[in-house]
């Protein structure tokens, strides 16, 4: 697995602040999400619970390439105990229809 952070201060797209966990699978595509937007409030995805009012898992294969293009954010390389302890701790407003695993 590969663990991101991503932050969105400092991008050029426009986008909200917000910070993202993101667990990725050896195939590159995403098992599990994690959004904490600038209001606080948090949002989780899964495979399980892909998408809801609220936003979505991250569709598509990672690319460390595009990743590195800095008009878009910044992604840091994040440990799995860092991902995990965040996963855990963080409430989020979707909790009730979303599986904590």
């Amino acid at each position: 697995m590969l663990y991101r952070l991503y932050s969105s201060i400092g991008n050029t797209r426009g986008l909200k602040d917000y910070l993202g966990y993101f667990e990725i699978d050896l195939d590159g595509f995403f098992t599990r999400y994690l959004e904490i937007n600038g209001n606080g409030l948090a949002y989780r995805y899964t495979r399980d619970h892909p998408a809801d009012e609220f936003g979505g898992l991250p569709a598509g294969v990672w690319d460390e390439s595009e990743a590195a293009h800095p008009e878009a954010g910044t992604f840091v390389p994040l440990t799995a105990a860092l991902f995990a302890a965040v996963w855990a701790r963080t409430r989020c407003a979707n909790v009730r229809s979303v599986s904590a695993s």
